[in-house]
């Protein structure tokens, strides 16, 4: 099972000390493959090097991206009708059947909704749960 990870999900797992990777095997059966668009990972990489940016911010965009170098990597906005990470995100779950998003992002998970893809998200500030 792919499961395409957001900005927002890493950093705040990194922000809660919240070893996503342990929990999310433990809420599935199947091999988990962990998918990071590119264009997230130049997001995490700007935050960790931004002036001005809160310590915090800054460390646990490092750590995220220490957590996901090894994860598989794709391009969502190579294509000039991809707008945004979100429209990428989008397009790529209404194209690739059976995979999962973990975002917390409110808007994404509304459109996201439409199609039949699972969100992983973050339920209670140490636990995650499938929608």
């Amino acid at each position: 099972m792919k499961i395409l990870l957001d900005t927002n999900f890493i950093l705040n797992c990194a922000k809660q000390k919240i070893d996503f990777v342990s929990l999310t095997n433990e809420l599935f059966d199947e091999e988990i493959e962990w998918v990071i668009p590119l264009e997230v990972e130049k997001e995490l990489e700007l935050i960790s090097k931004r002036k001005g940016e809160k310590t915090e911010d800054k460390k646990s965009a490092e750590i995220s991206l220490e957590i996901t170098k090894d994860f598989d990597k794709i391009v969502l906005i190579g294509d000039n009708s991809i707008e945004n990470v979100d429209t990428g995100i989008v397009e790529y779950a209404k194209q690739n059947k059976g995979i999962v998003v973990a975002t917390l992002d409110k808007i994404l998970k509304e459109k996201l909704q439409k199609y039949p893809v699972k969100i992983l998200t973050i339920r209670n500030l140490k636990s995650l749960e499938i929608i």
